[in-house]
């Protein structure tokens, strides 16, 4: 069988770690590749205003973790293309999608939820996991995000190109694995890189791109990579707070219009 479990709120993902981390994980290493756990396991997230325990974002956690694949769609077209790939998938494989862009349909509403319409064939196709999406090309700084922070990076773009500067959005839609290779053609291009994440700044999947990028891509960059990420505190229930918590158009702008 090929199991797809689906968890109300990502959070609840802290309950089951043993049997993802030490389980699930690491089977097909253990068994020296006799066994397989061909698992899919999708799990909600971001800030909703519902508070600590049901609004994080978990990717960086579980990215930490070998022998775990991690997908994140932000757009419906490939919700459906990585969810068919996961379930072809042998490992397990965590799907994180975000809460406000599964749109407005059916009796539920999420206040501020986008509603990413796009064309969905509804006959079979995979999108591969392993590989990113450029949302939008330009020749200036280059700009990585995803989930929810796509759209917002992408309406930073919008407002930089106002001003004459050409933002490319990259979306790596995978964590794990990571398609470095198409943000690192994209900086030799640029020169810059920003990196865009719900989830706090320490240790953040961000860290991770910028640790790489120093590492493959340093003497292209012509300024620090930067990071926008939420502050290093638990998501607060307030709206007013937890507007100012969640990184957002105006805060992308500013940082990128600092590396310019």
């Amino acid at each position: 069988m090929r199991p797809i479990a689906d968890v109300q709120y990502g959070d609840f993902l802290f309950n089951m770690m043993d049997q993802l981390a030490n389980q699930a994980a690491k089977l097909r290493y253990m068994s020296g590749g006799t066994l397989s756990v061909p698992l899919v396991m999708r799990a909600p997230v971001g800030a909703t205003a519902r508070g600590a325990q049901h609004a994080q974002s978990l990717e960086a956690f579980f990215t930490h973790v070998p022998g775990l694949k991690v997908v994140c769609p932000s757009t419906a077209y490939d919700a459906k293309g990585l969810l068919k790939s996961a379930v072809r998938d042998d490992n397990p494989v965590l799907i994180f999608e975000h809460k406000l862009l599964y749109g407005s349909k059916g009796p539920r509403t999420e206040k501020g939820a986008l509603s990413p319409v796009g064309e969905v064939p509804e006959e079979d196709y995979t999108v591969p996991i392993g590989k990113g999406a450029v949302r939008r090309e330009g020749a200036d700084i280059t700009i990585v995000a995803n989930l929810l922070m796509v759209y917002r990076a992408l309406a930073a773009a919008e407002t930089l190109a106002e001003r004459g500067i050409q933002a490319e959005v990259i979306d790596p839609r995978s964590l794990v694995p990571l398609d470095e290779e198409l943000i690192f053609e994209s900086v030799r291009k640029t020169g810059r890189l920003l990196i865009v994440e719900e989830d706090n700044l320490t240790s953040g999947w961000g860290a991770e791109i910028a640790a790489r990028a120093a590492d493959e891509v340093f003497f292209w960059l012509d300024a620090p990579v930067k990071r926008v990420a939420a502050p290093d505190v638990p998501p607060p229930f307030a709206p007013a707070l937890e507007r100012a918590y969640v990184p957002g158009e105006k805060q992308i702008l500013a940082v990128a219009l600092s590396m310019l």
